[in-house]
C-alpha cells in the first residue's frame, strides 16, 4: 500500500506514532517516529513484523480484538508496549477501522506516548504522599510539644497552688492546736465546777468567756481556710483535666476565667491588681480544655509583661467578656510595655518568643491561635493601648448545643 503526498509529510513529521495494520496485527505501515519509539532501525526489518509482539500485556490485544469483532468503527484505549530495548511505553491509542478494496479490515491508528506524563503523575502522587506523611509527623510533633507545654505550665503553676494552699493549712494547724488547748482548759474548768460550787477557787475561770468567744473565731477561720483550699483544688481540677481535644460541650467562660485566676494567682498577686468586667454571656459550645489553655496563656502573658517593667508600682490586668452579634468576646489587657511593632506580625508564629533564651518556648500564643482559629473557627488578635500595655482578644461563636 502506498502512502504519499501531503499525508505522508504530515505523518513523517508527526511526533505521534501512526500505524496501519491488518486485523491479525501484521504491520502494513509505521511512521518514522513510531519506528524510533519501538526501536526499529531498518525499514526492511519492519516487513512481516506483527504488532502483537510489542504488547506488554496480552489483555490489551484482547481489548482491541473485542472492538474489532464489534460493530464499532473507532476506538480509544490505553495501551502498554515494550520496545526492542525492553522499555515500557504507556500510550493513548485512538483510531478507526475500515475495509480495504479486498474487503479486509485494516486498522488506522495513532499512539501518543504518555509515559512521561504517567511517570510525572506517579512522582507527584508519591511526593504528595511523602508531604502528607511529613505534615502528619510535623503535626504530631507540634501536638506533642503543645501537650508538653500545657503540662509544663501546670507544673509551674503547681508551685503557686502549693503556696496558696500552704497558707490556709498553716493557720488551720495552728488553730487546731489552740482548739485542743482550749478544750483541755474547758474540760479542767468544768470538771472543777462539778466538784466545787466556789468559782473563785477555779483557776482561769475568768477566761471562760474569752475562750468560748475565741473558739468560735478559730472555727470560722478554719472553715474559711478549708473553703479556700477547696476553691483552689476545684479550680485546678477543672483546668487540668485531660480529655479528648476534639470533644465539644457547653462551657461557662466566665467561670473558667475565675478558675484560671485562682490557680494562676501567684503569677500576678505581688505585681498586679485584677479588674474584672464579666458580662452576661451564654454558654459556649467548645472544647473547654483547650479554651482553659488559652485563658491561662493570655493571663500569664499579661502578668509577665507587667513584670518586665520592674516597676515599684502595681500594674493592672483587666479582663472583660461580652456578647455582640451572637459572638462571645474575651479580652485581657495589661499595663506592661506593649508589643514592639517590628515583631507584631510574628506574635502568633510557632516558636517565636520575645523572652530571654531558656525562659520561653514560643508556643504559647501559637497554641492560642491554633485553638481559637483552627479548632473553633474563631478569631484572635492583639492591639497596643494608647498609653501603655497591650490587649489580646478573641471571639467565639456564642450559644449552646441545644
Amino acid at each position: 500500500m502506498n502512502y504519499s503526498g501531503g499525508f505522508t509529510r504530515l505523518i513523517n513529521d508527526s511526533k505521534i506514532l501512526f500505524f496501519v495494520t491488518k486485523k491479525d496485527g501484521t504491520i502494513l505501515y509505521l511512521n518514522p517516529f513510531g519506528q524510533k519509539l519501538l526501536g526499529i532501525t531498518s525499514k526492511n526489518i519492519l516487513e512481516g513484523i506483527n504488532s502483537i509482539q510489542f504488547y506488554a500485556n496480552p489483555d490489551d490485544k484482547d481489548d482491541l480484538d473485542s472492538i474489532l469483532n464489534s460493530e464499532q468503527s473507532s476506538f480509544d484505549i490505553e495501551i502498554r508496549l515494550l520496545n526492542k530495548d525492553g522499555r515500557l511505553i504507556t500510550g493513548h491509542e485512538f483510531g478507526y477501522i475500515q475495509k480495504n478494496d479486498n474487503g479486509e479490515q485494516e486498522i488506522y491508528g495513532f499512539i501518543n506516548d504518555i509515559s512521561d506524563f504517567i511517570q510525572l503523575n506517579l512522582d507527584t502522587a508519591k511526593l504528595n504522599i511523602e508531604m502528607a506523611e511529613a505534615n502528619q509527623k510535623l503535626q504530631d510533633a507540634y501536638n506533642t510539644m503543645a501537650q508538653q507545654e500545657k503540662m509544663a505550665t501546670i507544673g509551674e503553676l503547681a508551685a503557686g497552688v502549693a503556696h496558696e494552699i500552704n497558707n490556709p493549712l498553716g493557720f488551720i494547724k495552728s488553730n487546731s492546736r489552740s482548739l485542743k488547748k482550749y478544750l483541755e482548759m474547758l474540760t479542767d474548768i468544768f470538771q472543777k465546777i462539778s466538784n466545787s460550787f466556789s468559782l473563785k477557787e477555779i483557776k482561769n475561770a475568768d477566761k471562760v468567756d474569752f475562750i468560748l468567744s475565741d473558739v468560735k473565731d478559730v472555727i470560722d477561720e478554719n472553715e474559711d481556710g478549708l473553703n479556700r483550699i477547696a476553691r483552689i483544688t476545684e479550680s485546678l481540677k477543672r483546668f487540668a483535666r485531660m480529655g479528648d481535644e476534639d470533644v465539644k460541650a457547653d462551657f461557662d467562660l466566665n467561670q473558667a476565667i475565675l478558675d484560671t485566676l485562682n490557680i494562676a494567682k501567684l503569677q500576678y498577686k505581688y505585681i498586679a491588681d485584677i479588674k474584672l468586667e464579666l458580662g452576661e454571656i451564654p454558654m459556649v459550645f467548645c472544647n473547654g480544655d483547650s479554651i482553659n489553655q488559652v485563658l491561662l496563656n493570655l493571663i500569664v502573658n499579661a502578668a509577665n509583661a507587667i513584670e518586665m517593667l520592674e516597676s515599684k508600682e502595681r500594674g493592672e490586668i483587666k479582663i472583660t467578656t461580652s456578647l455582640e452579634n451572637n459572638l462571645v468576646t474575651f479580652s485581657v489587657s495589661d499595663s506592661g510595655p506593649g508589643i514592639d511593632p517590628s515583631v507584631a506580625n510574628k506574635i502568633f508564629d510557632p516558636f517565636f518568643t520575645t523572652k530571654e533564651v531558656g525562659k520561653g518556648t514560643g508556643l504559647g500564643l501559637s497554641l492560642c491561635y491554633d485553638i481559637i482559629v483552627q479548632k473553633h473557627q474563631g478569631k484572635i488578635w492583639f492591639e497596643n493601648l494608647e498609653k501603655s500595655g497591650a490587649k489580646f482578644s478573641f471571639i467565639l461563636p456564642g450559644g449552646t448545643n441545644e
